[in-house]
Protein backbone atom coordinates (compact mmCIF):
# COMPACT_ATOMS: atom_id res chain seq x y z
CA UNK A 1 0.00 0.00 0.00
CA UNK A 2 2.82 2.27 1.03
CA UNK A 3 4.46 1.78 -2.35
CA UNK A 4 1.17 2.58 -4.68
CA UNK A 5 0.47 5.87 -2.21
CA UNK A 6 4.39 6.73 -3.10
CA UNK A 7 4.16 6.17 -6.76
CA UNK A 8 0.58 8.26 -6.03
CA UNK A 9 2.19 11.24 -4.91
CA UNK A 10 4.96 11.58 -7.58
CA UNK A 11 2.84 11.55 -10.01
CA UNK A 12 -0.30 13.46 -8.83
CA UNK A 13 0.34 16.14 -6.32
CA UNK A 14 0.71 19.07 -8.47
CA UNK A 15 3.95 20.75 -8.98
CA UNK A 16 2.69 24.20 -7.05
CA UNK A 17 2.41 22.26 -4.32
CA UNK A 18 5.51 21.94 -2.74
CA UNK A 19 8.78 23.75 -3.19
CA UNK A 20 11.49 22.32 -1.13
CA UNK A 21 9.68 19.57 1.17
CA UNK A 22 8.20 19.79 4.31
CA UNK A 23 11.20 18.13 5.74
CA UNK A 24 13.53 20.55 4.57
CA UNK A 25 11.66 23.55 5.80
CA UNK A 26 11.37 22.03 9.48
CA UNK A 27 15.16 21.25 9.05
CA UNK A 28 15.77 25.13 8.34
CA UNK A 29 13.53 26.28 10.95
CA UNK A 30 15.28 24.47 13.25
CA UNK A 31 18.55 26.04 12.72
CA UNK A 32 17.28 29.24 12.64
CA UNK A 33 15.71 28.57 16.26
CA UNK A 34 19.52 27.49 17.11
CA UNK A 35 21.01 30.22 16.23
CA UNK A 36 18.63 33.10 17.47
CA UNK A 37 21.77 35.34 18.37
CA UNK A 38 22.25 35.69 15.05
CA UNK A 39 18.76 37.20 14.48
CA UNK A 40 17.87 41.34 15.89
CA UNK A 41 16.66 41.30 19.20
CA UNK A 42 12.94 41.95 18.05
CA UNK A 43 13.07 38.34 15.86
CA UNK A 44 15.18 36.59 18.38
CA UNK A 45 12.46 37.18 21.31
CA UNK A 46 9.71 36.20 18.90
CA UNK A 47 10.62 33.37 17.88
CA UNK A 48 12.55 32.21 21.21
CA UNK A 49 9.01 32.58 23.08
CA UNK A 50 6.78 30.85 20.01
CA UNK A 51 9.13 28.13 18.60
CA UNK A 52 6.11 25.59 17.84
CA UNK A 53 4.75 28.98 15.99
CA UNK A 54 7.38 29.73 13.70
CA UNK A 55 7.89 26.21 12.40
CA UNK A 56 4.41 25.78 11.81
CA UNK A 57 4.84 28.67 10.03
CA UNK A 58 7.88 27.22 8.08
CA UNK A 59 5.61 24.86 6.56
CA UNK A 60 2.52 26.25 6.24
CA UNK A 61 2.63 28.32 3.43
CA UNK A 62 2.08 25.04 1.59
CA UNK A 63 -1.44 24.45 3.09
CA UNK A 64 -2.76 26.38 -0.10
CA UNK A 65 -2.90 23.65 -3.21
CA UNK A 66 -3.47 24.87 -6.78
CA UNK A 67 -1.51 27.91 -6.55
CA UNK A 68 -1.84 28.51 -10.29
CA UNK A 69 -5.25 28.75 -10.35
CA UNK A 70 -5.60 32.15 -8.72
CA UNK A 71 -4.60 35.66 -9.88
CA UNK A 72 -0.70 35.53 -9.15
CA UNK A 73 -0.75 38.86 -6.99
CA UNK A 74 -2.70 36.51 -4.58
CA UNK A 75 -0.37 33.97 -4.70
CA UNK A 76 0.16 32.45 -1.53
CA UNK A 77 3.97 32.60 -2.19
CA UNK A 78 4.20 36.26 -3.20
CA UNK A 79 6.23 38.58 -0.77
CA UNK A 80 3.20 40.87 -1.02
CA UNK A 81 1.63 38.47 0.59
CA UNK A 82 4.09 37.14 3.26
CA UNK A 83 4.16 40.72 4.49
CA UNK A 84 0.41 40.70 4.57
CA UNK A 85 0.44 37.88 6.87
CA UNK A 86 3.11 39.72 9.08
CA UNK A 87 0.91 42.89 8.89
CA UNK A 88 -2.24 41.14 9.82
CA UNK A 89 -0.81 39.31 13.16
CA UNK A 90 -2.31 40.47 16.30
CA UNK A 91 -0.35 38.36 18.67
CA UNK A 92 3.77 37.35 18.97
CA UNK A 93 2.64 33.77 18.49
CA UNK A 94 0.81 34.73 15.37
CA UNK A 95 4.39 37.18 14.36
CA UNK A 96 6.30 33.99 14.65
CA UNK A 97 4.07 31.73 12.31
CA UNK A 98 4.49 35.12 9.78
CA UNK A 99 8.19 35.13 10.54
CA UNK A 100 8.01 31.40 9.56
CA UNK A 101 5.67 31.84 6.80
CA UNK A 102 8.39 34.60 5.18
CA UNK A 103 11.41 32.10 6.08
CA UNK A 104 9.74 29.04 3.96
CA UNK A 105 9.09 31.91 0.91
CA UNK A 106 12.98 32.91 1.53
CA UNK A 107 13.76 29.11 1.34
CA UNK A 108 11.99 28.32 -1.94
CA UNK A 109 13.17 31.70 -3.91
CA UNK A 110 16.35 29.53 -4.05
CA UNK A 111 14.73 26.30 -4.75
CA UNK A 112 12.52 27.71 -7.42
CA UNK A 113 15.25 30.32 -8.75
CA UNK A 114 18.14 27.96 -9.12
CA UNK A 115 17.92 24.08 -7.79
CA UNK A 116 14.91 23.04 -9.79
CA UNK A 117 15.94 25.25 -13.04
CA UNK A 118 19.39 23.86 -12.99
CA UNK A 119 18.07 20.47 -12.59
CA UNK A 120 15.30 21.03 -15.39
CA UNK A 121 18.57 22.09 -18.07
CA UNK A 122 20.44 19.41 -16.73
CA UNK A 123 18.00 16.55 -17.69
CA UNK A 124 18.19 17.96 -21.66
CA UNK A 125 19.22 14.19 -22.24
CA UNK A 126 16.61 12.10 -20.75
CA UNK A 127 13.13 13.18 -19.62
CA UNK A 128 12.05 15.63 -17.67
CA UNK A 129 11.22 14.92 -14.29
CA UNK A 130 8.98 17.26 -12.35
CA UNK A 131 10.03 19.44 -9.80
CA UNK A 132 8.19 18.13 -7.44
CA UNK A 133 10.16 14.52 -7.64
CA UNK A 134 14.05 16.51 -6.67
CA UNK A 135 12.33 17.97 -4.24
CA UNK A 136 11.32 14.86 -2.39
CA UNK A 137 14.80 13.90 -3.22
CA UNK A 138 15.64 16.27 -0.60
CA UNK A 139 13.64 14.54 1.55
CA UNK A 140 15.45 11.59 1.97
CA UNK A 141 18.64 13.72 3.48
CA UNK A 142 16.42 14.87 6.17
CA UNK A 143 16.60 13.29 10.07
CA UNK A 144 14.12 11.34 11.92
CA UNK A 145 14.88 13.76 14.47
CA UNK A 146 13.28 16.37 12.18
CA UNK A 147 10.40 14.31 11.76
CA UNK A 148 9.67 13.70 15.24
CA UNK A 149 9.70 17.32 15.75
CA UNK A 150 7.36 18.00 13.22
CA UNK A 151 4.67 15.61 14.66
CA UNK A 152 4.96 18.17 17.70
CA UNK A 153 4.08 21.31 15.56
CA UNK A 154 1.45 19.31 13.60
CA UNK A 155 0.00 18.09 16.72
CA UNK A 156 -0.36 21.42 18.68
CA UNK A 157 -3.59 23.70 18.48
CA UNK A 158 -2.80 26.23 15.86
CA UNK A 159 -5.94 27.44 15.81
CA UNK A 160 -5.00 30.81 16.06
CA UNK A 161 -2.14 30.19 13.05
CA UNK A 162 -5.06 29.02 10.27
CA UNK A 163 -7.35 31.96 11.21
CA UNK A 164 -4.46 34.10 10.04
CA UNK A 165 -3.67 32.52 7.60
CA UNK A 166 -7.47 31.38 6.44
CA UNK A 167 -7.94 35.81 6.59
CA UNK A 168 -5.22 36.77 3.94
CA UNK A 169 -4.44 34.14 1.70
CA UNK A 170 -6.55 33.79 -1.10
CA UNK A 171 -9.03 30.48 -1.41
CA UNK A 172 -7.87 28.65 -4.81
CA UNK A 173 -9.58 25.07 -5.86
CA UNK A 174 -10.82 23.73 -2.06
CA UNK A 175 -11.52 26.01 1.03
CA UNK A 176 -9.20 25.89 3.96
CA UNK A 177 -10.29 23.60 5.69
CA UNK A 178 -9.87 20.80 2.66
CA UNK A 179 -6.86 22.34 2.13
CA UNK A 180 -5.16 21.80 5.70
CA UNK A 181 -6.87 18.19 5.49
CA UNK A 182 -4.84 17.39 2.37
CA UNK A 183 -1.95 18.94 3.92
CA UNK A 184 -1.93 17.17 7.43
CA UNK A 185 -2.18 14.21 5.47
CA UNK A 186 0.97 14.80 3.03
CA UNK A 187 2.71 15.96 6.53
CA UNK A 188 1.58 12.51 8.04
CA UNK A 189 2.97 10.20 5.28
CA UNK A 190 6.22 12.29 4.95
CA UNK A 191 6.95 10.88 8.82
CA UNK A 192 5.99 7.31 7.91
CA UNK A 193 8.50 5.16 8.27
CA UNK A 194 7.86 3.13 5.38
CA UNK A 195 7.51 6.03 3.15
CA UNK A 196 11.07 7.08 4.06
CA UNK A 197 12.20 3.81 3.31
CA UNK A 198 10.72 3.33 -0.06
CA UNK A 199 11.90 7.18 -0.90
CA UNK A 200 15.27 6.33 0.35
CA UNK A 201 15.04 3.00 -2.04
CA UNK A 202 14.23 4.99 -4.34
CA UNK A 203 16.64 7.53 -4.70
CA UNK A 204 19.28 4.98 -4.02
CA UNK A 205 18.35 3.24 -7.23
CA UNK A 206 17.92 6.15 -9.06
CA UNK A 207 19.85 7.27 -12.34
CA UNK A 208 19.68 11.03 -11.34
CA UNK A 209 22.51 12.38 -10.01
CA UNK A 210 22.04 14.54 -6.50
CA UNK A 211 25.74 14.77 -5.60
CA UNK A 212 26.34 15.43 -1.65
CA UNK A 213 28.48 18.71 -3.25
CA UNK A 214 25.62 19.85 -4.98
CA UNK A 215 23.44 18.90 -2.01
CA UNK A 216 25.53 20.98 0.59
CA UNK A 217 25.55 23.84 -1.76
CA UNK A 218 22.02 23.90 -2.23
CA UNK A 219 21.18 23.72 1.59
CA UNK A 220 24.08 26.24 2.53
CA UNK A 221 22.50 28.55 0.14
CA UNK A 222 18.80 27.99 1.52
CA UNK A 223 19.80 28.83 4.82
CA UNK A 224 22.03 32.02 4.40
CA UNK A 225 19.19 32.85 2.47
CA UNK A 226 16.55 32.30 5.77
CA UNK A 227 19.08 34.45 7.74
CA UNK A 228 19.24 37.20 5.59
CA UNK A 229 15.36 37.73 5.27
CA UNK A 230 14.78 37.76 9.02
CA UNK A 231 17.93 39.72 9.40
CA UNK A 232 17.39 41.97 6.65
CA UNK A 233 13.47 41.63 5.74
CA UNK A 234 12.67 44.62 3.14
CA UNK A 235 16.34 45.51 2.68
CA UNK A 236 17.16 41.85 1.79
CA UNK A 237 18.76 40.92 -1.22
CA UNK A 238 16.60 38.41 -1.56
CA UNK A 239 13.54 40.70 -2.08
CA UNK A 240 14.66 40.77 -5.92
CA UNK A 241 13.98 36.83 -6.10
CA UNK A 242 10.67 35.92 -6.80
CA UNK A 243 9.49 32.84 -4.28
CA UNK A 244 7.53 31.35 -7.42
CA UNK A 245 10.42 31.07 -9.87
CA UNK A 246 8.26 31.03 -12.67
CA UNK A 247 10.75 33.21 -14.68
CA UNK A 248 13.51 31.12 -13.60
CA UNK A 249 11.44 27.87 -14.36
CA UNK A 250 10.11 29.08 -17.67
CA UNK A 251 13.93 30.06 -18.63
CA UNK A 252 15.02 26.64 -17.82
CA UNK A 253 12.23 25.32 -19.52
CA UNK A 254 13.45 27.07 -22.43
CA UNK A 255 16.76 26.32 -22.46
CA UNK A 256 16.29 22.22 -22.13
CA UNK A 257 14.09 22.66 -24.83
CA UNK A 258 16.98 23.91 -26.68
CA UNK A 259 19.49 21.82 -25.65
CA UNK A 260 17.83 18.83 -26.01
CA UNK A 261 17.20 19.78 -30.03
CA UNK A 262 20.83 20.09 -30.51
CA UNK A 263 21.23 17.04 -28.74
CA UNK A 264 19.14 14.86 -30.31
CA UNK A 265 19.72 16.14 -33.92
CA UNK A 266 23.43 14.95 -33.46
CA UNK A 267 25.21 18.52 -33.03
CA UNK A 268 25.89 18.19 -29.45
CA UNK A 269 27.26 15.62 -26.85
CA UNK A 270 25.60 14.87 -24.05
CA UNK A 271 29.00 15.71 -22.32
CA UNK A 272 29.34 18.95 -24.41
CA UNK A 273 25.45 19.43 -23.02
CA UNK A 274 26.69 18.81 -19.67
CA UNK A 275 29.65 21.20 -19.93
CA UNK A 276 27.40 24.05 -21.10
CA UNK A 277 24.68 23.28 -18.21
CA UNK A 278 27.70 24.21 -15.43
CA UNK A 279 28.24 27.66 -17.45
CA UNK A 280 24.43 28.19 -17.07
CA UNK A 281 24.47 27.19 -13.40
CA UNK A 282 26.88 30.01 -13.02
CA UNK A 283 24.63 32.62 -14.28
CA UNK A 284 21.12 31.01 -13.09
CA UNK A 285 22.97 31.91 -9.60
CA UNK A 286 23.94 34.96 -10.13
CA UNK A 287 20.55 35.79 -11.26
CA UNK A 288 18.99 35.00 -7.77
CA UNK A 289 20.03 38.61 -6.73
CA UNK A 290 20.50 40.27 -10.34
CA UNK A 291 16.73 38.41 -12.32
CA UNK A 292 17.70 40.56 -15.15
CA UNK A 293 20.33 38.09 -15.62
CA UNK A 294 18.14 35.39 -16.86
CA UNK A 295 17.78 36.79 -20.19
CA UNK A 296 21.65 35.89 -20.90
CA UNK A 297 20.35 32.34 -20.27
CA UNK A 298 18.68 32.39 -23.53
CA UNK A 299 21.54 33.56 -25.16
CA UNK A 300 24.36 31.75 -23.42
Amino acid sequence: MIIILAVLAALVIPQQVLAWGGGMHLQIGLNVLGNLAALPAGVSAVLAAHPLDYLYGCIAADIILGKKYTHYLLHCHRWGIGRKVLQTAHSDGERACAYGYLSHLAADAIAHNYYVPYKIMRSFATITMKHTYWEMRFETFIGREVWERAREVCTTDQRANDALLRSVVAPTLFSFGTNKRIFNSIMLLSRLDKWQRVMQTLSDNSRYELAEEDRDEFFELTQEAVFDFLCHQDESRLQKADPTGERALAVAAAVRRNMRLLYKSGRMTKAEGLEQVEVLRVKLRQALFKPELLGELLNG
